[in-house]
């Protein structure tokens, strides 16, 4: 009995969610009610269900019903994994074998880089392996992510994390990041000179929409055994035709 109750209530949240996705705008607590079929005590304990897991966004100032903020990231989230397979295993061979450095495919999750795709020709020990995480401020493919984000969502950022010190060279003041974030959108990439392991340099281009939206972030990088950072900085016009190429798949006209 227990485990009917709990589908039935699964299946009305659906019900609402899916109304609410579908409906070109916000909707009134009447037009849930009408739209769901559900008697108004059902509608309020679903619509309370859904708020306190920010499913559901509720506006004080027009009395309305929208889709929340976890539900879009659910999507945006679903969208770049199917988009991704546009990023083929042999754009990272090509850059690979044209440039001799180790390549990588890295995606923004919460305020860090994931990296989802490598290809390493020259390995590190410490360097960051498949699926592993990366911090935004110290590393190249960070501070695309970081060049992308308008100003509300930099400050937040800045608010909600701290700057951490991991190499000398590691930028750890607002003042400092915030230049180097104006210096990459200047340049069309990002740098890490020995800011996250004293032993790697990197360098990071966008892969971006038809929104110009950023949808990956492609780089480059090294131990500084093998090649300084003015040597993998020759190589940034290949990492930069190779990320408008991937780019052009998904609408890019840039």
């Amino acid at each position: 009995m227990a485990r009917e109750v709990q589908s039935s209530i699964v299946e009305k949240l659906v019900v609402v969610l899916d109304i609410l996705a579908k409906s070109p705008g916000k909707l009134t607590y009447s037009e849930i009610v009408v739209a769901s079929g559900f008697n108004k005590s059902s509608t309020h304990r679903i619509l309370s269900i859904l708020m306190g897991q920010d499913l559901v966004h509720f506006s004080d100032r027009d009395k309305s019903y929208s889709v929340g903020s976890k539900l879009l990231s659910w999507a945006r989230a679903a969208w770049q994994k199917t988009d991704l397979e546009q990023i083929e295993g042999q754009d990272l061979i090509d850059l690979g074998i044209a440039t001799d450095m180790n390549v990588a495919v890295s995606v923004l999750t919460d305020y860090s880089a994931t990296f989802i795709r490598t290809r390493i020709i020259n390995p590190y020990k410490l360097a960051v392996k498949l699926g592993g995480q990366s911090d935004l401020h110290c590393t190249a493919a960070g501070k695309i992510f970081l060049a992308y984000m308008n100003k509300v969502e930099l400050d937040k950022y800045l608010e909600t994390i701290e700057l951490e010190k991991f190499t000398e060279n590691t930028l750890t003041d607002e003042k400092s990041l915030l230049q180097d974030i104006e210096a990459t959108k200047a340049r069309g990439y990002g740098i890490s000179n020995r800011e996250e392991f004293w032993q790697v340099v990197g360098i990071a281009a966008p892969i971006v929409d038809y929104e110009n939206r950023i949808v990956a972030s492609l780089s480059l990088w090294t131990p500084t055994r093998l090649a300084s950072m003015e040597t993998l900085e020759s190589k940034a016009p290949l990492l930069l035709e190779a990320a408008a190429k991937i780019s052009a798949r998904f609408g890019s006209m840039v």
